[in-house]
């Protein structure tokens, strides 16, 4: 049996059929011209919506505080204050070792562990080692101190040249 007249006759019925599909889908004139109006109308609308969005005005510098910056939310006028700008306390200026010693006892030590061979100790519920540096103090005028080691007995801290060793509590 030969199938290749059967394959042409199908596929001439079917490009006869496709032509006559093709030439059914033109639209009236009036159509045409409708569509044709509604695409500057389509075309208005979204530069309607969205045009804000692409091409937003600017906001003038002073109409809304800044909500990340610190001294927005306090009141402040956004001059930043050097050491020598803070306010004096009631308490005295201390010599490096009586607030080394002071700070030191204020600490909470909550235990020692050992991590990948390296020593560390959770002081003031934060995981610290050798080499960190522990914020103590008054947030206003904060004290930084320097561990300088520590192992399962003790802590060695510094304050610029001022060292201390705090036992660790068993």
């Amino acid at each position: 049996m030969n199938f290749q007249p059967l394959h042409r006759l199908i596929f001439s019925a079917a490009l006869v059929l496709a032509l006559a599909a093709a030439g059914a889908n033109v639209l009236p004139s009036a159509d045409v011209k409708k569509l044709a109006n509604r695409y500057p109308q389509t075309k208005a609308r979204i530069q309607e919506l969205l045009g804000a969005r692409q091409h937003p005005a600017p906001v003038p510098a002073t109409a809304l505080p800044n909500p990340f910056s610190r001294s927005g939310a306090s009141g402040n006028t956004g001059v930043v204050r050097t050491p020598e700008a803070f306010p004096e306390t009631d308490m005295p200026a201390l010599p490096d070792t009586d607030a080394l010693a002071r700070y030191a006892a204020s600490l909470k030590v909550g235990g020692y562990l050992v991590r990948d061979g390296v020593p560390h100790a959770t002081i003031n519920g934060a995981i610290c080692k050798a080499g960190d540096t522990i914020t103590v103090g008054p947030r206003e005028r904060p004290v930084f101190l320097y561990i300088v080691s520590l192992n399962a007995q003790e802590i060695t801290l510094r304050l610029n040249e001022v060292t201390y060793t705090l036992p660790m509590s068993k």
